[in-house]
């Protein structure tokens, strides 16, 4: 296996700038997962990895080696793509061995390893079968099968569980996941999908508009978002968002609309400075003894916890409370926020620190 290093990598299509300035590190062995909204450029950057575009400007090295100028046959990766790219005439063994028979393997060399990662993927059974007798968890297992059978430096993945229903989904990124631990394989995953982020990145690198917003472990991104943009985009329910501007008392607190008053922690701007705070579902608290009053609009119940959605003076906000909480809609609540639990953010979107007291 291979590290991977990008250095001021641009893209340009004509004179439409998509990407500039992009800088990351993957380390040996890591699971990278790129994630962000669609459009944003992440699996234009896998694709420039791969060799499949070519890059403006900038320069990308796998395993200290530049590849810039390499076609992607020579750079000695593989990628697994969302819509399977099987050959439908041949069967799954032919599949999966197609790349070592192009290379005039060995015959001996070609079916032991086929055996082996049919195995470690509980592909045995299916070996005589073509891909229009396997369901879509099976094609992709395929696909992927004929990705590990090279044994490559690095595994490219761009958003490969698309096509799976729900259920699927949450079964093949634990396989994924538990079969890159087994092979210890540099991988670099793209996905629009938070969820997929946060349960399989070692790091996770959160793009927006060609651009990096933050690259960091997956709770280290969820508790200490670089952006708003960030705040906003990584967590299910989204984050609660307030804007206002921040009081001059001895007690820090933003003035929202609505007459909204929220405790806040000290971040050091001066009283009259327009902010956003932002705070998660699950740090706001229902009870009696809270200081501000809202109207609960919706109530989702799943399973072992409740999301309850309300009106706080015209802001929307969630929360995540126990099943035990017994709330329907138009019921009057008071909720409490800790101030330590609360992110505030400057005009542009940057997070602001909290001041040291």
């Amino acid at each position: 296996m291979a590290a991977v290093t990008i250095r001021n990598v641009a893209k340009r299509f004509d004179s439409v700038v998509v990407m500039q300035d992009i800088d990351l590190d993957v380390a040996d062995g890591e699971f990278i997962v790129l994630v962000g909204a669609s459009g944003c450029g992440k699996s234009t950057l896998l694709r420039m990895i791969a060799g499949l575009e070519p890059i403006t400007a900038g320069e990308i090295a796998i395993g200290g080696r530049r590849v810039n100028e390499l076609e992607p046959r020579e750079r000695d990766v593989a990628m697994v793509f969302q819509s399977y790219a099987l050959y439908p005439h041949l069967d799954v063994r032919e599949n999966m061995s197609f790349s070592l028979r192009l290379r005039k393997r060995p015959r001996e060399e070609i079916d032991r390893q086929v055996g082996d990662t049919a195995a470690t993927l509980a592909l045995d059974a299916l070996l005589e079968r073509r891909p229009r007798a396997l369901s879509g968890g099976q094609r992709q297992r395929v696909a992927m099968g004929r990705a590990i059978v090279r044994h490559p430096q690095l595994f490219l993945f761009d958003e490969p569980l698309s096509n799976l229903d729900a259920k699927l989904r949450v079964a093949m990124r634990t396989e994924i996941r538990a079969l890159h631990q087994r092979l210890a394989a540099t991988s670099i995953y793209v996905t629009h999908d938070q969820v997929e982020a946060m349960t399989m990145a070692d790091r996770m690198v959160v793009m927006n508009a060609g651009r990096i917003e933050q690259i960091g472990k997956p709770l280290d991104v969820y508790d200490q978002p670089a952006t708003l943009y960030v705040a906003q985009f990584i967590g299910s329910p989204a984050i609660n968002v307030i804007a206002g501007t921040m009081g001059g008392g001895a007690t820090p607190m933003l003035s929202a609309d609505g007459g909204v008053e929220l405790a806040v922690p000290a971040v050091g701007v001066a009283p009259g400075r327009r902010v956003v705070a932002a705070f998660r579902p699950e740090h706001v608290r229902i009870d009696g003894a809270g200081a501000l009053q809202a109207r609960v609009s919706v109530v989702e119940t799943l399973g072992p916890e409740t999301y309850v959605y309300l009106d706080l003076a015209g802001h929307g906000i969630c929360a995540r409370v126990d099943r035990s909480q017994r709330l329907a809609p138009n019921d009057a609540v008071r909720l409490h926020v800790p101030a330590s639990a609360v992110l505030l953010f400057d005009a542009d979107g940057r997070r602001l620190p909290a001041a040291i007291p």
